[in-house]
């Protein structure tokens, strides 16, 4: 398949403008499901979450999970602090 035709498909999932289906037929989709903790293999000590599983250039996006940042009194307190409630 040409690129060109792979970066419109991309920007279409990306969109959400092509089911997950046909983006899974062109590989665009990794086998993680998004919120999914991982580790990676060389560093088993720390704990990533798939932010997006759709893959672009090779790589899926992955955020970093701290247990202070994530711990549920630290999220309440954010979300009431973005709604505007102290």
């Amino acid at each position: 398949m040409r690129q060109s035709i792979k970066n419109r498909i991309r920007n279409l999932v990306t969109l959400n403008k092509v089911t997950k289906f046909v983006a899974k037929l062109c590989g665009m989709i990794s086998n993680f499901k998004n919120g999914e903790y991982v580790c990676l293999k060389h560093d088993k000590s720390k704990k990533f979450y798939v932010v997006s599983n759709i893959i672009i250039e090779g790589k899926i996006q992955l955020g970093y999970f701290s247990d202070f940042t994530h711990r549920i009194e630290e999220v309440y307190r954010r979300h009431n602090e973005i709604k505007g409630v102290f």
